[in-house]
C-alpha cells in the first residue's frame, strides 16, 4: 500500500467494492497490479498513468477500466488526485463474459456519461445500496461488447413489466436481472439501446409517475407513498419528485383541485 494515499471511505456493494481514496502531490505507485478488474474515476486532480502501452495523461473525469492482473504505474501531479476504485468480484464478472465480453486491455473515457455515472455513483455512496449496484452496473456496460440485437429480446418486455409493477416491491436491476434470467449488465445495456435511457432513469421515472396517481389521495401519508413506489424513505422520494417536477410532494398536493382528490375514495375505516 502506497503510504501516500489515504483511504477516505469504503464500502461493499453485493459484487462490488467501492473504495474513495485521495493522493498528495506529487505522489507515485510504482508498478503493481490488481488481482481483480476495477474502474478508477477520478473526481479531482491529474495523473500520468504508464503501462506496457506507453502513457497515458489522466485528468479529472477521466474513467478507465483496467482488466484483472494488469500491470501499471501512476505518478500523480503536483495538485494530487481524489479517485473512486470500483472493484469487480470475480464470480460477477465470470458470469457476465457467459454472454458478453468485457474489455481485456485498459479503456478509458473522459467525460460524457461514463464520467456522469461515476459522479452519481460518489453521490449516493451513502444511501441505499441498491441504488449504488444499479449506478455501478450502468457504469461497466461501457467496458463490455457483444452481439447487438435489432429488436428487443424476448424477455425486455417482461423487464419493463416488473418495473411498472412495483405496488409494494422495490426492484432493483440486479433483482429484474434474475427474475428475467440475465446477467445485470445486459440488461443495463438493453434499457440504453432500446429505451434510450439508463435502468436508473427509466425506475426514476415510473416511480414518479406511480407517486403522481397515490398522492392524489390526501389521506394517504406521503411516508406510505414512498415505501409502496420503492423509494428508500420520504427524503428520497421528496427528492426524485422534486427533480421530475419541480415540487415536492406537499407542494403538489396543495396545488391539486378538490375536484381531482376527490375521484379517489378514502381508505375504510
Amino acid at each position: 500500500m502506497n503510504p501516500l494515499g489515504n483511504t477516505l471511505r469504503e464500502k461493499q456493494v453485493g459484487p462490488f467494492r467501492i473504495v474513495e481514496k485521495s493522493y498528495g502531490a506529487s505522489a507515485t505507485l510504482g508498478r503493481h497490479q490488481h488481482p481483480t478488474a476495477y474502474l478508477s474515476f477520478l473526481l479531482a486532480g491529474a495523473y500520468v498513468e504508464a503501462s506496457n502501452k506507453g502513457e497515458t495523461v489522466c485528468p479529472s473525469g477521466t474513467v478507465i477500466w483496467h482488466p484483472p492482473a494488469e500491470t501499471h504505474s501512476d505518478r500523480f501531479h503536483p495538485q494530487g488526485g481524489h479517485l473512486i476504485d470500483l472493484e469487480v468480484a470475480d464470480s460477477w464478472l465470470q458470469d457476465a463474459a457467459q454472454a458478453l465480453r468485457p474489455a481485456n486491455q485498459p479503456r478509458i473515457f473522459c467525460g460524457g456519461l461514463p464520467y456522469a455515472l461515476g459522479l452519481q455513483l460518489y453521490r449516493e455512496l451513502s444511501a441505499d445500496s441498491r441504488v449504488v449496484e444499479t449506478i455501478a452496473t450502468e457504469l461497466l456496460r461501457f467496458f463490455f461488447s457483444g452481439e447487438v440485437d435489432r429488436h428487443p429480446p424476448v424477455w425486455f418486455q417482461r423487464a419493463l413489466q416488473l418495473v411498472s409493477d412495483m405496488e409494494g416491491r422495490h426492484h432493483s436491476l440486479t433483482s429484474v436481472a434474475r427474475e428475467v434470467g440475465v446477467h445485470p449488465v445486459h440488461v443495463a445495456r438493453s434499457f440504453r439501446r432500446f429505451l434510450g435511457c439508463t435502468f436508473g432513469d427509466h425506475l426514476a421515472k415510473s416511480r414518479v409517475r406511480r407517486a403522481f396517481e397515490l398522492l392524489l389521495n390526501p389521506n394517504r401519508p406521503i411516508v406510505d407513498v414512498a415505501y409502496a413506489c420503492g423509494f428508500a424513505d420520504h427524503a428520497h422520494l421528496c427528492r426524485t419528485f422534486k427533480k421530475s417536477t419541480g415540487l415536492t410532494p406537499t407542494a403538489f398536493r396543495r396545488i391539486l383541485p378538490p375536484s381531482s382528490q376527490q375521484l379517489v375514495k378514502s381508505p375504510p375505516g
